[in-house]
């Protein structure tokens, strides 16, 4: 797949797959992320910030990929303190299609791209995206907690994701997003429904895939983090 992606930190164009080394027993996750204004791309990149020292720690390297410019990954980069070095940028969402991720809700529609993204965020040619954002408020006993340390949700119990505590991340995260929509919206508004997804490759054998079905079903880092640390070598002491 000789598709050219764009270094968020110098600009340069280079082979997506010069990104990554393909000996056998290398390990490299790819997450390629939604548009850099999209909520799934914040909530994914504020998980992703957290476990890409772990990764590196143990050998396995990390390339992000998302949807615009180069202007935008470097913005989204800065607000959420994302490493420039491992983000890329693909403007024309030629990686997605090659990959076959989906392209949201009436993708064959000559309509206006926001008329296509408000159906989604219904969760129509967007499955799961209903069930997610009422899990923000309700919570999930499944789930991890969002926040860390001291904070009004621990009154509601700990060790597990409480009500209303995804939401109020969410919450911020727009919060965050809307005064900043221009400069990291795609300029290209077509891409405003493209799904990403995230591979972990061992080599060039492509051992994890996981295609986002709709808006904030991104990949879970838990699962992420179990696949792409399998048989590498444990922490020094």
């Amino acid at each position: 797949m000789g598709i050219l992606v764009q270094s968020a930190s110098t600009g340069a164009a280079v082979p997506l797959l010069s990104l990554w080394q393909a000996e056998a027993g290398t390990r490299c996750v790819v997450p390629f992320l939604t548009h850099f204004a999209d909520l799934s791309s914040w909530e994914y990149a504020q998980k992703l910030v957290k476990l890409i020292p772990t990764l590196q720690a143990r050998g396995v390297q990390v390339v992000a990929v998302g949807l615009g410019s180069v202007d935008n990954a470097r913005k989204f980069s800065e607000i959420l303190n994302f490493p420039v070095s491992l983000l890329y940028a693909d403007p024309e969402g030629l990686c997605y299609s090659a990959l076959g991720f989906s392209k949201g809700f009436g993708a064959d529609l000559d309509i206006n791209p926001y008329m296509k993204l408000l159906p989604m965020l219904m969760g129509i040619g967007s499955p799961g995206t209903v069930q997610e954002v009422l899990r923000g408020y309700v919570g999930d006993r499944h789930a991890k907690p969002v926040f860390e340390g001291q904070t009004p949700f621990n009154m509601l119990g700990q060790g597990y994701q409480r009500p209303f505590e995804l939401a109020t991340l969410r919450l911020n995260n727009m919060i965050g997003i809307l005064p900043k929509w221009v400069e990291l919206s795609p300029p290209k508004q077509e891409l405003l429904t493209q799904q990403g997804g995230t591979l972990v490759f061992n080599g060039a054998q492509t051992v994890f895939r996981h295609d986002d079905s709709g808006i904030l079903k991104y990949t879970d880092v838990y699962a992420l983090r179990e696949v792409a640390l399998s048989g590498t070598a444990a922490l020094p002491p």
